[in-house]
């Protein structure tokens, strides 16, 4: 049986592996660095500062275990060009949901790189495979621990490491460059070999084989010395359990720490020789997202929290691919079921008087396992911004038999229904986030191009721009806005331009803008199919600080990043076009108000106030406010008149415009709505002095024809 969750974890980490391109992995752009720093250069990363000088960069302080393994591969096999390269994509990450594909790449992927496999880009693959076999030392360590803690219950310890085997995450982690599957494995291996020792007594050869594979998880991550308490406590117990015996006791204890010093006690001694600190965690204090000396930066903790168990369980990429929230709100309830299983088994074993037998001690340990990292990772967060589930991976062979025994307590075999549960999530993961995170997006087929009214623009010889929709014709501030952008590739380009999208509105101010690489950051310009139309769901921000109500332009093109520099814009004709505006959107201000009191009358617009100076001089402009009531919504776009006449009633001047100086048409009003329409003017010099009447209203400019009454708001003395 044990031979199903191993098999289950290869499959899958096979399948998850071939959809995540290179350097997908959390840090892994400089995990694989450090792969080939030793591979090259034969000697150790620097620490501290100077590790920001080299791509390793901050994981330069972390031990070499499993950099060293994952070296060999690609060393033995004299592994040479072509060399991998990492091209950081400029827009990432987006500010997108995690079960949405945008921007989820931190690398710009080109299909040469990987199709054919060859050269050093080989070597990754390879030391992804190493990553794997720690997955598999730690899914076997998992059963071993779970038939160690509670023997004689096969179900439960099946549960415990089909769990393992199917937590998304460490199928995630399997299938990258990360030396977090190494350290979990080691220290899961740790705890077996603990809770062996304390089932079957003290031997200078059983500590002697437990101080040697914690001295490897010490060299995995430096994250397992919180494992030497839990070390402590379990001797203290054999020493208790075999005190007439101590001097075996001794023995083993002595074993154990020999081994220890031996395997890992050179790698912590020379770093305090070298840099000061015998574990290397200063050279995080240079990376940009730490606050080693200003701990009141850090974000929420509760935040942070959550964080942190929704990526324990499942959160791919650099931890920006996710599912929905209800998902982790239901493996929420999970854990605390078996929390609230574990305190009912607590207290049966309290009542019974079981509570030091050593059954209860070795769960007394675990649950003691999972604090710890608990404590050392909100210590850790209090110095560097990392709310990675994945720290707590020393700890997630304790985690996953606690959980599997707390939920067996709540009801037979219940723990084997929730393990295999997580069968779901694992499979559904790939299917549903990580492809779509990575893949180039579909290609139009001829019936669906047909469906669409193209634009008919050219952007310089490089593309088509076939259409540009909104996906409602209104949005709010704080809302977010997807924009439907449409291209037919003419040719592929050298360098890789990207697409900008903006919200425009009066003096060519911009209120929103995305620029990304086409296809969301997975199909730059540089490998695009010559005529093969596609299309993306580019998502703008609406600030929530938006100034006004209008009608805003959408204005797409191609831009280089590195230079700014714009494609031209040439319509059907060849001609230019200087002002890309595609099609428009409603933008809805926060301010947007409404009128308790409707102004009396039966038109669809009403005129509700005014404002204005009484005095008007020929020297000056002139600033006329009007506010206009919807009472429903208008079909047509009028323009504004704004009539002078003496007190014979002969018209002298006239001021006519659309609203808002045409960034607010009329059939763009909604109906409860009150437009500040403001209107400056100068009069003409041959106006002459004396007291005019002012009269405004609207009129369809297609007809002349004035729509409803023209409204009397004040006599208006003009001054020379």
């Amino acid at each position: 049986m044990w031979g199903i969750p191993v098999l289950l974890l290869i499959g899958l980490s096979a399948w998850y592996r071939s959809l995540i391109p290179p350097f997908e992995g959390p840090d892994e752009p400089e995990h694989t660095a450090y792969i080939f720093w030793l591979v090259e250069k034969r000697r150790l990363p620097p620490q501290g500062e100077a590790a920001w000088k080299t791509p390793v960069r901050q994981e330069a302080g972390q031990p070499p275990l499993y950099y060293l393994l994952a070296a060999l591969p690609a060393a033995m096999g004299q592994l040479s060009e072509p060399t991998p390269v990492y091209r950081p994509n400029p827009y990432f990450p987006s500010a997108a949901p995690g079960n949405v594909p945008d921007n989820k790449n931190v690398a710009v992927h080109y299909p040469a790189d990987t199709r054919p496999l060859r050269g050093q880009w080989s070597g990754i693959v390879l030391a992804r495979l190493v990553s794997l076999f720690f997955g598999v030392v730690l899914v076997l360590s998992t059963l071993a621990l779970a038939g160690e803690v509670w023997p004689g219950r096969p179900t439960f310890t099946f549960a415990a490491g089909l769990l393992v085997a199917l937590t998304p995450q460490v199928i995630f982690l399997s299938s990258v460059i990360s030396n977090e599957m190494a350290v979990a494995a080691l220290s899961t291996a740790l705890l077996w070999l603990l809770a062996r020792l304390l089932r079957r007594g003290p031997a200078w050869e059983r500590g002697l084989l437990l101080g040697l594979v914690y001295g490897l998880a010490l060299l995995a991550k430096s994250n397992s010395l919180l494992l030497a308490p839990v070390l402590t406590g379990g001797f203290a117990w054999l020493w208790w359990q075999h005190r007439q015996n101590w001097r075996a006791v001794a023995g083993t204890v002595l074993a154990a720490g020999t081994a220890v010093l031996l395997v890992a006690g050179w790698w912590y001694g020379r770093n305090a020789l070298l840099y000061g600190s015998p574990f290397g965690l200063e050279t995080h204090c240079f990376a940009p997202w730490a606050y080693c000396d200003s701990p009141a930066q850090r974000q929420p903790p509760l935040a942070e929290w959550i964080e942190v168990f929704q990526s324990y369980w499942a959160a791919f990429g650099w931890g920006n691919i996710k599912f929905a929230g209800w998902v982790y709100g239901l493996l929420g309830l999970a854990v605390l079921g078996a929390a609230a299983g574990l305190i009912c088994q607590a207290v049966r074993h309290w009542r019974r008087g079981w509570m030091w037998q050593t059954t209860a001690v070795l769960f007394l340990l675990l649950a003691l396992v999972c604090l710890l990292a608990t404590v050392s990772l909100e210590v850790w967060m209090q110095t560097v911004t990392a709310p990675h589930g994945r720290l707590l991976y020393p700890a997630i062979g304790a985690a996953s038999v606690l959980l599997a025994a707390g939920w067996a307590s709540l009801r037979p075999r219940l723990e084997m229904g929730m393990a295999a549960a997580m069968l779901l999530p694992a499979i559904l993961a790939p299917i549903w986030l990580i492809r779509p995170a990575y893949a180039p997006p579909p290609l139009l087929e001829a019936a669906e191009v047909a469906a669409i009214r193209p634009l008919n623009w050219r952007m310089g010889d490089l593309a088509e721009l076939l259409t540009v929709e909104t996906a409602q014709q209104t949005a709010r501030a704080g809302e977010t806005l997807p924009v439907t952008v449409c291209w037919r590739p003419l040719a592929q380009s050298d360098a890789d331009y990207a697409i900008f999208v903006h919200l425009v509105g009066p003096q060519n101010q911009v209120v929103a803008r995305r620029q990304t690489f086409p296809g969301l950051g997975s199909y730059p310009t540089s490998v695009w199919q010559v005529n093969r139309p596609f299309c993306d769901v580019i998502r703008l921000e609406i600030p929530a600080d938006l100034a006004e109500t209008l009608r805003y332009q959408v204005e797409v093109g191609l831009i280089a990043p590195e230079t700014g520099e714009r494609l031209p814009v040439w319509d059907g004709n060849r001609q230019p076009i200087n002002a890309a505006f595609a099609t428009a959107v409603r933008l809805e201000s926060a301010q947007s108000t409404t009128l308790t009191t409707p102004p009396v009358g039966d038109t669809a617009v009403r005129l509700a106030a005014h404002d204005t100076t009484p005095t008007w001089s020929a020297a000056a402009p002139v600033n006329l406010t009007l506010q206009w009531w919807v009472a429903e919504p208008v079909g047509r776009d009028y323009t504004v008149f704004i009539h002078l006449q003496d007190q014979t009633g002969v018209l002298t001047a006239t001021f006519d415009g659309p609203p808002k100086a045409g960034w607010y048409p009329t059939s763009w009003w909604t109906a409860g709505e009150l437009v500040t329409d403001r209107h400056t003017f100068t009069l003409p010099p041959d106006v002459p002095p004396g007291v005019y009447d002012l009269l405004v209203g609207l009129y369809d400019p297609q007809t002349n024809e004035r729509w409803g009454e023209a409204h009397h708001l004040t006599t208006i003395q003009v001054t020379p």
